[in-house]
């Protein structure tokens, strides 16, 4: 009778355990959005095709609970492609291209509690410069049109954590867009695909805020 006792006893704090993790776990929340739009690059030329329309990945709306030590953690991941296209001639001999992807998080339509962002326009995903010099061209006079070029894309994946806290109790919208830095001699840019994952986290240590 004792054993089972024991047995009984230990059934029951094992009981008491699991489900203060389960509730300890069912305070946090989970949203997502995605585009499959895909991204891809020419085989004959390396220019990019597809990818998402527009600037912007579709809106998250969480709710967030009330007490001391709630965040988001916002999540875009996004596949990025850059393009260009130095030429050279007897006449250019020099060519420069500069090109890049930029991504903000906005919570209800700004950036202000958004770190790292705290306001400004962004944060750079992916950006590339292309220097091309030959000035040996110069002296070729049958070189009229292209005499020297260089094609180069890439893609590549990119995941980055964006966190705001101390937001009041209620319903908030995320908001995940991107704009093209440079592009201004025949560069190009394109996303997709691409998400943004939002988890609403807490700080059990009640006495304290979220550290960033």
């Amino acid at each position: 009778m004792i054993k089972f006792r024991l047995i009984l006893t230990a059934l029951f704090i094992t009981a008491l355990y699991n489900s203060a993790t389960v509730f300890a776990q069912s305070s946090g929340s989970f949203s997502a959005s995605f585009n499959a739009t895909q991204c891809s690059i020419t085989d004959s030329t390396g220019a990019l095709t597809g990818g998402i329309g527009g600037t912007s990945l579709p809106d998250v709306t969480v709710k967030v609970s009330s007490g001391s030590g709630v965040a988001l953690v916002i999540t875009p991941s996004l596949v990025t492609g850059l393009f260009t296209d130095n030429k050279l001639s007897s006449s250019t001999t020099s060519s420069t291209q500069n090109v890049g992807l930029r991504v903000k998080v906005a919570v209800d339509g700004v950036t202000t509690y958004v770190v790292p962002e705290l306001g400004s326009d962004g944060v750079i995903y992916d950006q590339r410069f292309m220097l091309v010099k030959a000035n040996f061209l110069s002296g070729l006079s049958t070189c009229t049109d292209t005499c020297f070029e260089i094609v180069e894309s890439t893609l590549a994946a990119h995941s980055f954590n964006f966190y705001v806290s101390d937001l009041a109790p209620g319903t908030h919208t995320i908001s995940v867009s991107w704009d093209i830095i440079g592009g201004t001699n025949g560069e190009a840019a394109c996303v997709g695909p691409g998400t943004v994952t939002v988890q609403q986290v807490k700080n059990f240590s009640f006495n304290t805020g979220i550290s960033m």
